[in-house]
């Protein structure tokens, strides 16, 4: 067994933005390393294949991509209670100005 420690410095409900969009590979590789939070996340997801790009007056739409999104905030609720769950010990608001002392 291993012990995992998180150093955030942030607070606990931080968070920086509106959104995470993450492309189907990039899914397809979290349900490969962990199922259970991939498919909470995925039970999260707005979910798009095309990208429509308007210029000139005009809109060219180019399909096929695969990509999905969730709030920042929403994602971070699920992985704070996937670490819990798990063991892993988060620790907030703490600075980290030298990485040489931690393994």
């Amino acid at each position: 067994a291993h012990q995992v420690r998180v150093l955030e410095r942030n607070r606990a409900g931080d968070t920086f933005g509106w959104g995470v969009v993450l492309s189907d590979q990039t899914v397809d590789a979290l349900r490969e390393a962990d199922p259970e939070t991939a498919a909470e996340i995925a039970d999260a997801f707005n979910h798009w294949d095309d990208i429509a790009v308007h210029i000139g007056g005009r809109r060219i739409v180019s399909g096929g991509h695969g990509f999905c999104g969730i709030g920042r905030k929403k994602l971070l609720n699920i992985l704070q209670a996937r670490c819990e769950q798990l063991g892993v010990e988060l620790v907030y608001e703490a600075e980290v100005p030298d990485d040489a002392g931690l393994d």
